[in-house]
């Protein structure tokens, strides 16, 4: 019995364009179900290759290459869902190989019933998803310098940790970076996918059709922009793979396609203005270690042990580990369990939601790329062990606990960060006045990151790397109740690993006593770092 080819095509269509946006690329959690769905279409097609391995040569050679993905993953899932790489590629796969793949089976033996509009109910990444991924690897080159040619070897940090990006998946990215105007990491990625295609053996075969059309559109944009030696050198690799194609190829005469006046305009569009200013590159110098607070600021801080305000603490202080003493920022250390922290993930992975900033009061939340996470929100009176967390951070700070905000549980997935902010309330409509702003933030750390992911202080010049356990608390207040500038921080982009928080926020009512002010206000030294250069 033949099948409508046209008809299995329409339905792989409409199954792929009905998937709603899930923010896969925002967290860790979910992926898990990314890599499901690839394992039963993996099932799926490999039953039935036997019958027609004779006309699937290049199926079989390209389903090797996933096989050996998801060995790679077998042997620890989470090491393999951490790393940008293999999570970009994977959604790459989902979201633009495999219905490729179903296009082709379709094509090549009607005897094949490998249909992806078959399975129901499986996860599939959106166009957002693909495009979170892709920038993600891209903040994560600017953010780290890493070199591109390492990043597509798998190598981040001259640490190896999965298989090469192939030359096709290096042009797909370009490709989705040009079409978001991002033109210069569209010219590194096109030229990496260039000398991979070059250093190839054997020769590829021909790429399909969709991909060479791709290629030319490309090459033919890039030289009308006037990107003339990227232009020229993709359309010789096009040309290469398809010789055939010089009848009806044409880049066109360069003095006509100079770039105008007008061209500039999608440049300057691409750079968000606070990524470019000096306070931006010496946040990600932070991030990356390159600078740290002085020799005689150093010689001040202390690790000491800490009595807190509760008499149990004469018997098992606290571990504090000093950061600064003005503004106050220290970590305690060792203050949740491995199981705890199980625990309490485990409670909040089901409430999970794509982390939004603040807008104005009255506003709607919205996404942004300035924060990618996820996060849930937990009463503190779903588990008695929150209620604990609660209950320790009063103990060690002396703060009253009464007018805190809800747990917030936060989990940072591929490259996911927050960039730099204050936690105090800028408009005092945030807030009810009885409870006033935010005075003081703890963050609990619930997970090792191996690397980045960093809570960095770019006024302070250091960055706290993630301790399972540790909990890292600061005020945002000054004792005068004025806004201290200098608490302005961010998570750092997660190169390798999963993050995940827990942040309480507290608020300055009740604290008169647990933190008095001063006979004079005490903010003119924080005065001016509002201020962006």
């Amino acid at each position: 019995m033949r099948v409508d080819t046209g008809l299995l095509a329409l339905g792989v269509l409409a199954s792929l364009c009905c998937c709603q946006a899930s923010d896969y690329f925002s967290s860790i959690t979910g992926l898990e179900q990314l890599l499901h769905t690839e394992q039963i279409l993996l099932s799926d097609l490999s039953s039935q290759l036997d019958a027609a391995k004779t006309v699937l040569v290049q199926l079989e050679r390209e389903l090797s290459a996933i096989k050996l993905e998801h060995a790679l993953a077998a042997k620890g899932l989470e090491n393999y869902l951490t790393n940008p790489v293999n999570v970009y590629r994977l959604m790459k796969r989902l979201h633009t190989d495999w219905p490729h793949v179903d296009s082709r089976v379709q094509q090549l033996s009607a005897q094949l019933r490998f249909n992806i509009s078959q399975h129901y109910g499986l996860s599939f990444p959106s166009q957002e998803d693909v495009d979170g991924a892709a920038l993600a690897l891209v903040r994560l080159q600017s953010t780290y310098k890493l070199d591109v040619a390492q990043v597509a070897a798998g190598i981040l940090n001259g640490i190896k940790y999965g298989t090469d990006m192939s030359w096709q998946d290096c042009f797909v990215l370009g490709q989705q970076l040009f079409e978001m105007e991002d033109y210069n990491n569209t010219k590194v990625w096109l030229r990496e996918s260039m000398e991979r295609l070059r250093r190839h053996q054997p020769r590829p075969s021909t790429p399909e059709p969709a991909l060479l059309n791709s290629m030319e559109t490309v090459a033919q944009s890039l030289f009308r922009m006037g990107d003339f030696d990227t232009a020229y050198e993709l359309s010789q690799r096009v040309l290469e793979l398809d010789p055939s194609r010089i009848r009806n190829w044409h880049l066109g005469d360069k003095a006509a396609n100079l770039p105008h006046d007008g061209d500039e305009g999608a440049h300057s569009r691409q750079a968000a203005g606070y990524r470019l200013t000096q306070e931006f590159a010496h946040y990600e110098k932070v991030c990356r270690g390159e600078v740290g607070p002085s020799a005689a600021q150093q010689r001040r801080l202390r690790c000491r042990y800490a009595r807190g305000r509760h008499a149990y603490r004469l018997l098992a202080p606290l571990k504090l580990e000093e950061h600064s003493l003005d503004p106050l920022v220290v970590s305690y250390h060792d203050m949740l369990s491995p199981q705890q922290i199980g625990e309490l993930r485990a409670m909040a992975v089901p409430h999970m939601q794509r982390s939004t900033v603040n807008p104005l009061p009255g506003g709607q939340r919205m996404k942004s790329a300035f924060r990618v996470s996820k996060n849930a929100w937990l009463p503190y009176s779903t588990h008695p062990m929150m209620g604990r967390m609660l209950r320790d951070v009063g103990d060690a700070t002396g703060l009253d606990m009464t007018y805190c905000e809800q747990l917030q549980v936060a989990n940072y997935g591929v490259g996911g960060h927050y960039e730099p902010h204050w936690d105090f309330f800028r408009d005092s409509r945030h807030y009810p006045a009885a409870e006033g702003n935010r005075i003081a933030t703890a963050i609990f750390y619930l997970s090792d990151v191996e690397q980045g992911g960093a809570t960095a202080f770019p006024f302070l010049n250091f960055a706290v790397r993630p301790q399972l356990g540790n909990i890292l608390f600061w005020y945002n207040l000054h004792r005068s109740s004025d806004k201290d500038y200098r608490t302005k921080h961010a998570g750092c982009p997660v190169l390798k690993g999963s993050k995940w928080i827990a942040n309480i926020w507290i608020h300055e009512a009740t604290q008169t006593f647990a933190r008095p002010c001063d006979v004079f206000r005490d903010n003119e030294v924080s005065m001016g770092y509002d201020i962006i250069k």
